[in-house]
């Protein structure tokens, strides 16, 4: 019995959307958002990349900084 079927065709779809609309920045479709920001602040080191944690604490509108492959 098979407990789960991974369709790659789909999943290799899925990925690939993903890819391309953080790529291109598409509002609406991309991942890249302030959680995601917020959380690269733990990973990574470039701070030029990082979100303002207490302008999102105080619910502020935030401006995220752009990837430096976008221009």
């Amino acid at each position: 019995m098979l407990h789960h079927n991974l369709d790659v065709m789909h999943i290799e779809k899925n990925v690939c959307e993903q890819i391309i609309h953080t790529i291109m920045d598409v509002k609406g479709k991309t991942k890249d958002d302030v959680n995601a920001k917020r959380d690269l602040a733990d990973h990574c080191k470039r701070q030029k990349l990082h979100v303002d944690a207490t302008r999102v604490a105080r619910g502020e509108r935030v401006t995220m900084p752009s990837a430096p492959f976008c221009p």
